[in-house]
């Protein structure tokens, strides 16, 4: 087939196109105008692209003219209480957008990337399937979105006979990725806690390979109209930290903080952020989700050959990438002892980062000598 994958750059849509690649698909990437292909895509092997706008639907008209199918990964995945707005105009409206330009160039299928949240949560370790949904439970706008955007792509399905299936993938570790994304951003905030905290509560972690693997099997054999959860291993955060811990060779877990103590940890977080007018690496918003179980099973994907790595691979990916990328501050990285299977995965990982050099304090000027 040949196969339009918007999102192409990010972590998820990266191994999509390495998977549908290997596949033997044609595939072309969906990117804005003015971004040009980074090097680590180009890589993978033999990939057109096309230039278009999620606010200009004639332009993605244009753009997947020819395509066959489209897989739909761009999206803002963000828990920052500011970027309601946005989540709405990319996850929701540009999801719409894309789907109807897919319908009137012709294409027969489309996959969208949605979220295993849109499943629910429980209060104990049990894990959820597509049946499940999101209740009363605390829902951050990005769960909102996702929830929208799947009755979106239904709705757009329904009305133009578009094939289309829905890819709900869990907690996404490891690399290539141009920006730090919540989910690695778990693996980083443990190296960073100098208290070695855990808290209640669980998610399931899978690698970005399984999940772009997963979005080609639905590509080619998933039910259209149905969802898919594309998911690894049920853990609990203590577990998950403790495999963190062991693999980066930092120290373990000793101490779970309540539900309370991890909002107002994300509140200083953001407080910081704002000081250093950098991204938070925690948010209240997310921190309402603490002490909840976002467990879930990947039955449904499995019966048409989705396949996922343990948890300890997927974190091994992230550490990969975490400890040769600029995300993590050299003092950190340095007291580092990586395990065999972090380096093993060093693959994945971009190249290493060059420190940066001082330039040499220019010489002072010489002093004239007074005249006599």
């Amino acid at each position: 087939m040949r196969v339009a994958v918007t999102g192409a750059t990010g972590l998820v849509g990266h191994h999509v196109v390495a998977a549908a690649l290997a596949g033997g698909h044609e595939v072309v990437a969906v990117t804005r105008r003015g971004r040009r292909l980074p090097e680590r895509l180009l890589a993978l092997g033999e990939i057109g692209q096309t230039r278009a706008d999620l606010a200009d639907p004639p332009s993605l008209t244009r753009a997947l003219d020819g395509m066959d199918a489209v897989v739909h990964c761009a999206a803002v995945y963000s828990y920052d209480s500011a970027a309601t707005a946005e989540l709405t105009d990319v996850n929701v409206t540009g999801t719409g957008a894309v789907l109807e330009a897919a319908a009137a160039a012709g294409a027969a299928r489309a996959v969208v990337t949605s979220s295993a949240v849109t499943r629910g949560s429980s209060l104990q370790p049990l894990p959820r399937d597509e049946r499940h949904h999101l209740g009363t439970e605390p829902a951050p706008a990005y769960y909102a979105s996702k929830v929208r955007q799947e009755q979106v792509a239904l709705e757009v399905a329904e009305r133009t006979g578009l094939e289309v299936v829905l890819a709900l993938p869990t907690v996404v570790l490891g690399g290539p990725y141009d920006r730090l994304g919540p989910s690695n951003a778990i693996v980083l905030r443990y190296l960073l806690d100098a208290t070695r905290s855990t808290f209640p509560g669980g998610c399931n972690v899978v690698d970005a390979r399984d999940v772009g693997a997963g979005h080609v099997a639905l590509l080619e054999r998933g039910r259209p109209g149905e969802r898919y959860l594309l998911g690894g291993e049920d853990v609990s955060w203590r577990t998950l930290h403790g495999l963190v811990a062991d693999l980066a060779g930092v120290g373990q877990p000793v101490l779970e903080l309540p539900a309370a103590a991890a909002w107002l940890a994300a509140g200083a977080a953001e407080a910081w952020a704002r000081l250093t007018s950098t991204p938070p690496l925690s948010t209240r918003e997310e921190a309402t989700t603490v002490g909840r179980y976002y467990w879930y099973a990947s039955g449904r994907a499995r019966e048409i050959g989705y396949a996922a790595r343990p948890a300890r691979e997927a974190v091994a990916a992230s550490l990969a990438w975490l400890a040769i990328g600029p995300d993590l501050p050299r003092v950190v990285r340095e007291s580092l002892r990586l395990a065999p299977a972090v380096r093993a995965a060093r693959p994945l990982g971009p190249r290493p980062v060059t420190p940066r050099r001082r330039p040499p304090r220019p010489a002072p000027p010489r002093r004239r000598p007074s005249p006599g």
